[in-house]
């Protein structure tokens, strides 16, 4: 079968599977270890995630870390993590320095009962950071790929 158009290339099996469902979400059920080509809709998969993470919860087994979302919401966590340990931080504070600060009052003491939330944060965000360079690599790469294939 060819495909002429990128309205035949969407219909022509969905994309990644898994029907019409974002990317964030496909990562979702991949890392709760549920197919995504077995989804057929967005609803459906919300429902599917907010399952697993509930009986997740209720056997007392850990949450994977690369359930999260974005830079958004680790800024978020890291924010509130930050305030938790009396840590004033500014609106447009990066997250680096958010997690560094964080860091240092942690090693200075007493603060001990924060550092396993502290490292899951530190730990999504390197995996946030990976997939950032991935991606740009990939990017990257494709570009040049087009170049070629266009003869510049």
């Amino acid at each position: 079968m060819s495909i002429n158009t990128i309205g035949q290339l969407n219909s022509y099996g969905g994309g990644f599977g898994g029907g019409g469902i974002s990317e964030e979400t496909r990562r979702k059920l991949i890392a709760l270890g549920i197919d995504p080509r077995t989804v057929t809709s967005e609803a459906q998969a919300q429902i599917l995630i907010k399952n697993a993470v509930q009986i997740r919860k209720n056997s007392k087994v850990p949450l994977p870390v690369n359930i999260s979302c974005g830079e958004q919401e680790l800024i978020f966590k890291a924010k509130n993590l930050a305030s938790k340990l009396g840590i004033v931080v500014s609106g447009n504070t990066p997250l680096n320095q958010i997690l560094t600060a964080i860091s240092d009052k942690i090693a200075k003491g007493g603060f001990d009962e924060f550092e396993p939330e502290f490292l899951s944060i530190k730990e999504m965000s390197e995996v946030v950071r990976k997939n950032e360079n991935d991606m740009f690599a990939s990017m990257n790469y494709n570009a040049s790929i087009n170049k070629m294939m266009l003869g510049l």
